[in-house]
This record gives C-alpha cells, sequence and structure tokens, in this order.
C-alpha cells in the first residue's frame, strides 16, 4: 500500500513552505505552496492530511469495476499529461457551459421578441423559417449545433438556392444573438462552405435595354377570362424600380404623395424604407415622362395596382423574364446604369439609401460604359421623346 504523505512545512526565505504531492494536489501535479505565518502553513498542512487520509479510506472500498475504469482513462489522457481529475473538472465546466445555452426553438423565440419592431415581412420570414426548419435541428441546443447540422437542416428543408442562402442568414442571425448573450462562444454558419451552382457566377444580374422594353411592353390588359388581365398599371411600379431603384418591398407602400415633380424627388420615408432610415431620391427625366404619362388627377393613393404581386409576376412571365432569378435585377440595374452615365458615387449612394459605397459594389454594381447604358434611359412611354438626360455628362 502506498506511503500517506507527511504533509511537513518547514521555513525558508519565501516564507512557509508545505510540498503538496502530484496525489494530493488539486491540479494533478506537485506544488510548492507558501504561506506568511507558521499557522497558515501548519492549519494548509493538516487540513491536506486529513484529506489524504479520508481519500485512502475511500480507496480501501473503491470498487474493482471502478478501478479499471481509472486505470483505463489514465492511460488515455498520460499522452497528453492530464489527470483523471483535470478531465473531470474539464468536462464538468463543458456539461455547464452547455447547460446556460438555450435549445435552438427557445432561442429563436427570444430573438423574435426583441425584434418585434421590424419589418413586417422580416419578422414574417423569421417566423416561417421556424416553421420550415426540421424538428430534431430546432430542438438542439446551441452549444451542440456544428455547421454540418446547419446544411443538413438547409439540405432538408429546401433544393432552391436562394432559400437555403436566406435561411443560411435566418439561422446566424438567430444564433448571433446566442453568442452575444455568452451562451455559445462561436457562431458555427461562420464555419460553413457556401453552396454555390457551378452554371452560375456571381455576377450582378441586371437588365438589359431590350429586356425592359419587353417588361414594360407586357404592362397591358388582356382578354376577358384571363386571370388579373388588368396588367397596364403594373407599368408605374417597374418604371420606379428601374427608373429610381426603389426597392420591391418600398414600392408597395409607396403613394404618389411621396412624389412631387415640383422638388423633382421621391420621398422615402420611414415607414417605406427597408431600414427605417428615410431617403430622397432624384427624379430621374426618363423617370419624370412616365409619371406624366399618368394624368394628374389619377396621382393619387398607392403606385400600384390591386394584387400587385401576380399581376407583377404575369407581367415577367409574358414578357419571358425570370422572375425569381431578376428579383432585384431592376434595382440592380438603376444603380449601375446610372453610375455609367453620371459617375457620381455620393450622389448615387443617396439614391440608393446606402450607408456604404461597399454595399453598392459588392451587391449592386454590374460595370457598363457610357455607350452600353444610354438605351436603358431611352426606354420611355409611347409617344414621350427627351431632349436630354441629365444623367449623362
Amino acid at each position: 500500500m502506498p506511503r500517506t504523505p507527511r504533509f511537513d512545512y518547514r521555513k525558508t526565505s519565501k516564507g512557509w513552505l508545505v510540498n503538496v504531492p502530484a496525489s494530493a494536489s488539486d491540479t494533478g501535479k506537485f506544488r510548492r505552496r507558501y504561506f506568511s505565518t507558521r499557522d497558515e502553513a501548519k492549519a494548509e498542512a493538516k487540513r491536506l492530511r486529513e484529506a489524504a487520509n479520508g481519500t485512502r479510506a475511500k480507496a480501501i472500498d473503491i470498487r474493482a469495476d471502478l478501478a479499471a475504469d481509472a486505470i483505463k482513462a489514465s492511460e488515455l489522457l498520460s499522452e497528453w499529461g492530464i489527470s483523471l481529475t483535470q478531465a473531470a473538472m474539464h468536462y464538468i465546466e463543458h456539461h455547464d457551459t452547455r447547460s446556460k445555452a438555450p435549445t435552438l426553438c427557445d432561442a429563436w423565440t427570444a430573438g423574435l421578441k426583441h425584434r418585434e419592431n421590424h419589418r413586417p415581412r422580416t419578422l414574417a420570414d423569421f417566423r416561417a423559417w421556424e416553421k420550415a426548419l426540421p424538428e430534431w435541428f430546432m430542438s438542439m441546443n446551441c452549444h451542440d449545433i456544428t455547421a454540418d447540422d446547419i446544411q443538413k437542416a438547409l439540405d432538408e428543408t429546401t433544393d432552391g438556392q436562394t432559400r437555403w442562402k436566406n435561411g443560411m442568414r435566418n439561422i446566424s442571425a438567430i444564433l448571433g444573438d446566442v453568442v452575444k448573450s455568452g451562451a455559445i462562444e462561436k457562431n458555427p454558419v461562420k464555419a460553413m462552405k457556401v453552396k454555390r451552382n457551378p452554371e452560375s457566377s456571381d455576377e450582378v444580374t441586371t437588365y438589359t435595354p431590350k429586356e425592359l422594353k419587353a417588361l414594360f411592353a407586357a404592362c397591358v390588359d388582356y382578354p376577358e377570362g384571363e386571370t388579373d388581365r388588368l396588367c397596364s398599371g403594373c407599368a408605374m411600379p417597374f418604371a420606379f424600380m428601374a427608373f429610381a431603384g426603389i426597392r420591391p418591398e418600398e414600392v408597395t407602400k409607396l403613394r404618389w404623395e411621396n412624389v412631387s415633380l415640383e422638388l423633382g424627388n421621391i420621398r422615402i420615408d420611414a415607414t417605406i424604407a427597408k431600414k427605417l432610415y428615410r431617403r430622397n431620391v432624384r427624379i430621374q427625366p426618363t423617370l419624370e415622362k412616365w409619371i406624366e404619362s399618368i394624368p394628374a388627377k389619377e396621382r393619387v393613393g398607392k403606385i400600384i395596382p390591386p394584387r400587385w404581386r401576380f399581376k407583377a409576376a404575369k407581367v415577367r412571365s409574358k414578357a419571358g423574364i425570370d422572375g425569381r432569378e431578376k428579383q432585384d435585377a431592376l434595382r440592380h440595374s438603376f444603380g449601375s446604369y446610372l453610375l455609367a452615365t453620371e459617375g457620381d458615387l455620393d450622389a448615387l449612394k443617396s439614391d440608393m439609401g446606402h450607408g456604404h459605397m461597399s454595399t453598392f459594389f459588392d451587391h449592386y454594381h454590374k460595370a457598363f460604359t457610357k455607350r452600353e447604358a444610354l438605351p436603358y434611359w431611352q426606354v420611355l412611354p409611347a409617344g414621350a421623346k427627351l431632349s436630354n438626360i441629365s444623367a449623362v455628362v
């Protein structure tokens, strides 16, 4: 049987010393402990002696299977120089950290609660994903979620790349909240490899002048019997998106009262804007012609016609335009073609409502020459002509 440690104490130049062998150390390694007084060293030696005697008493009664398990565990840990006590403490710490993290379902509920002041469409998107994601995934502890788990959940939920990325952004936002709370250290979304379609590129999608003409040509009233046949009223919303860069969601809230030909601008207030920040958008000469094509007495109320989303989809289909691929392409087109003809980055930043120009170049900009851009601004309502285009220098 191993000899019981004596835990003697003695005076040194550094103070009163108590040597603590590895078998009695809380770190699993030999330690030297110094005390300022003899009484403190004596008390510590007594405490260690009593603890060692208690440990020996327990060791006498230890079960054979537990002893065998301890030997096996010690052998596994020996390569890293870690004691059983250290391993146990690490596990307890890990378990304690995990117990503080919520399930993804609970985190999602909390995320929706503190986003109550966000746009209704944003909240609806979060709620839709909360229902769509697999139950096994939503019930996971956020501490346990890995990039592979997220990928598997998204693959089970959707095949579409755009929707897949949208889901990833929503999951990232919720897990980002958990990181900020301190419940988990890192957002596992950051470790994900974004799926890419080898047949597509990252180039910004825009309308060609030919496609834009086809879009407006399809804004007509269709024969009796067709669903959502009255589509002539779709031209104005498309014009505001194409020639003022108004976002698709913003155009659904835009009213004629926000448009001033006298001031030459469109007022996008906080109730309309995506980011709840108001901005003024200049009315380009091309858009001015489209506005003037509507009699002044009819410029009241909403810009969009009834059942706008259905009619807009019908118009795109009639024009041979892929609505999903080009869902934000009119805004992309506005920014890219305006920069090519005007070259004023500050004015463009103001028109588009971007906080940083990097947003434009990362997500909106497609390089055109002025020669390539001019035909875009010459897409006009029937009978209208431009004597000049102010964007052209």
